[in-house]
């Protein structure tokens, strides 16, 4: 697994080409997101993953026509892993939800 620097630093490639982007962070029983929105987000990221957080992938969410498209990627440790695509996909069913909390993340 690469570093979470070098994890950040790719979420926030990604998104300059956005209007949102999120790293998903999975836990035992949760999910919990390191937004590039966020003041810190190495120091969010460093302490979910501390916490026992893996992070899986980015989520990026565009404005489209008055809706918000959420679109994929896992990081190129998962990128083979069919679970991977399916956890993403499936977070992505509460795209609104997600970008509201970005509003909370300090």
């Amino acid at each position: 697994m690469r570093n979470t620097a070098d994890l950040v630093n790719e979420m926030l490639e990604v998104a300059k080409n956005a209007w949102l982007s999120a790293i998903a962070v999975g836990f035992r029983d949760d999910t919990k997101f390191v937004f590039s929105s966020a003041k810190q987000p190495l120091k969010i990221l460093n302490q979910f993953v501390q916490d026992g957080g893996f992070p899986i992938g980015i989520l990026r969410f565009e404005k489209e026509d008055g809706t918000i498209q959420g679109y994929f990627r896992p990081f190129l440790e998962y990128e083979r892993e069919a679970w991977a695509g399916k956890y993403l996909t499936d977070l992505l069913e509460n795209a609104g939800e997600i970008v509201a909390l970005s509003q909370f993340q300090e």
